[in-house]
């Protein structure tokens, strides 16, 4: 009789040790991510704190009505994202690459290593290299009466964008691989909205050729501009770009003293124009 019920205590020991995996696959898995890398426009400044920023707006549309590449094949057709935003304001290219890029890439490694297929990465969008050109080009091109080195800083700052914003792009396209996008933005022009064209009332247009490439006799001359570097660092990376230049009307800047960022409807744009990238 003992060694019976020895037999039956060791018989059920399987179905002891089994218990908690089968209440673990019945529990609910994370959620997916959309992660939002760049400088203070990717951070929201412009809107926030009043109003909610372009990365908290895509999450609202992707909350609503996207379909997360990792979910396609579990039937689940639409998710609510969690939304990180390491962006920072001030981000040059350089610092991007110094304090945001390493825990972008260690996030979706990670989300991509463990047993949950519906927490991953799914959205990666990334602005930076504002702030690289603004303060040199404001400063050599706009603010001083003869721009004599116009020319030489603007060849210099483009140089080294595209440098840095391939290893950025580069990295995080490799890192996401193909269940997950990698969108970069291009940059509106808002100078005409703030107090730069009293200081030089060419600043429009020499914004204009410092994003789109031109020629402003004396000044300055480019085969391709800020936006140009962008588009071909993205081609070449395989991210996908969402284009702002010309997205943004007046009424979409803060204007005044700001010359850089968009005010709640110029978010809101930012927002739309993401999610049509991401939805085509």
């Amino acid at each position: 009789m003992r060694r019976q019920l020895m037999v039956g205590i060791a018989a059920l020991l399987p179905l002891v040790a089994v218990a908690p995996a089968a209440a673990q696959e019945d529990s609910p898995l994370g959620t997916p991510v959309y992660l939002a890398l760049g400088d203070s426009v990717a951070a929201g400044i412009g809107a926030v704190p009043a109003a909610p920023g372009y990365p908290q707006l895509l999450e609202e549309l992707l909350d609503a009505d996207y379909n997360p590449a990792a979910d396609k094949a579990t039937g689940r057709s639409l998710a609510d994202f969690e939304l990180v935003d390491l962006a920072v304001p001030g981000a040059t290219t350089a610092t991007l690459i110094e304090y945001q890029l390493r825990p972008a890439v260690q996030l979706i490694e990670a989300r991509d290593a463990d047993r949950d297929p519906k927490n991953d990465v799914e959205v990666v969008t990334v602005t930076i290299g504002g702030n690289d050109v603004f303060t040199p080009i404001a400063q050599a091109c706009i603010a001083t009466a003869t721009p004599a080195g116009c020319q030489a800083t603007v060849d210099a700052v483009l140089a080294g964008v595209e440098d840095r914003l391939t290893t950025i792009l580069r990295e995080l396209v490799a890192a996401a691989g193909r269940d997950a996008e990698v969108v970069v933005t291009t940059y509106y022009n808002p100078i005409g909205s703030c107090f730069l064209t009293g200081v030089n009332p060419a600043a429009p247009a020499i914004a204009d050729v410092v994003l789109e490439g031109g020629t402003i006799p004396g000044v300055l001359s480019l085969q391709g501009g800020l936006n140009d570097v962008i588009r071909r660092v993205a081609a070449e990376t395989g991210a996908q770009v969402t284009d702002l230049y010309g997205a943004l009307g007046p009424a979409d800047y803060v204007g005044g003293r700001d010359c850089l960022h968009p005010d709640p409807s110029g978010h809101e744009v930012i927002a739309e124009e993401l999610y049509a990238t991401l939805a085509r």
